[in-house]
């Protein structure tokens, strides 16, 4: 899907739901001590969320975000190997990610934003050997990144689609229902947090799209008008044939069972 598509999807409907999630702080009782993880497997998964964390502080857009966790993904999925510095890939997939969505990020921001959130209650960095230190650290693994996922530009493509799919369903929702509904706000927030899990990476964009879209309407309550379970083509078989409800269940297992294991890990 073309990314020029994305200033026609954010419509009045939607806008200000997206402006709304782009500036808004983690909810947090207390900072994420990251350098405390257990073990390096445990680093892996609380680096990404500090690649949100990061992204939030240096105000990128969440899309930006979004594409850093995909690049984060793609990178281990390559590479194999638990001797890289999950947060460092992480730092660098951000990095690379906002060059990627032109809204590129200065390196001397980033790095400050990395090690005040790495280090709490540290100043920021004057331009010492430890600056420099970092700062090479993140051009030798801009380029190993990038080399791991194959040059490859990655896009919000998951957005995009869904995007696209709410537009449609809201012509096919009754307005009183539509506009008193979160639906919008919320399939953005679980596809945002569906980022954090690895498997992001090996599902067409289009059915997670829509699992994300079916789970919002799950929790919602909203019933498609004149569809019924026993349809011999399902609402989501329109928007994408190999959406399979089969599929679309496995992918929502997945989402939930993130939750899950973000609550034991509190």
């Amino acid at each position: 899907m073309d990314s020029n598509m994305t200033s026609n999807l954010l419509s009045s409907k939607f806008r200000p739901i997206i402006e709304t999630q782009t500036h808004q702080a983690p909810e947090c009782p207390s900072p994420i001590q990251y350098k405390s993880a257990n073990n390096h497997h445990s680093a892996q998964e609380l680096a990404v969320r500090f690649l949100f964390e990061c992204g939030t502080k240096l105000k990128t857009n969440p899309l930006t975000s979004a594409v850093a966790a995909q690049i984060y993904h793609r990178f281990l999925d390559a590479v194999n190997d638990s001797s890289y510095d999950p947060y460092m890939i992480a730092a660098t997939a951000l990095y690379i990610a906002s060059k990627q969505q032109d809204e590129p990020v200065k390196i001397r921001d980033l790095i400050n934003v990395v090690h005040r959130t790495l280090n709490h209650d540290t100043d920021v960095l004057d331009l010492s050997e430890e600056y420099w230190n970092y700062r090479d650290s993140i051009v030798q693994a801009e380029l190993l990144t990038m080399r791991m996922i194959n040059f490859k530009t990655i896009n919000p493509d998951i957005h995009l689609y869904m995007l696209n799919y709410l537009k449609t369903l809201s012509s096919w929702i009754s307005p009183a229902v539509w506009e008193k509904s979160t639906l919008v706000k919320l399939c953005w927030t679980f596809l945002q947090d569906f980022h954090h899990c690895k498997v992001i990476i090996q599902y067409e964009p289009q059915l997670i799209a829509l699992a994300v879209i079916y789970f919002g309407l799950q929790v919602c309550g909203i019933v498609i008008p004149c569809t019924t379970e026993q349809d011999q083509l399902s609402w989501h078989e329109a928007f994408h044939k190999a959406a399979k409800k089969e599929d679309i269940w496995n992918i929502i297992e997945h989402l939930l069972a993130l939750y899950e294991h973000d609550k034991d890990m509190k």
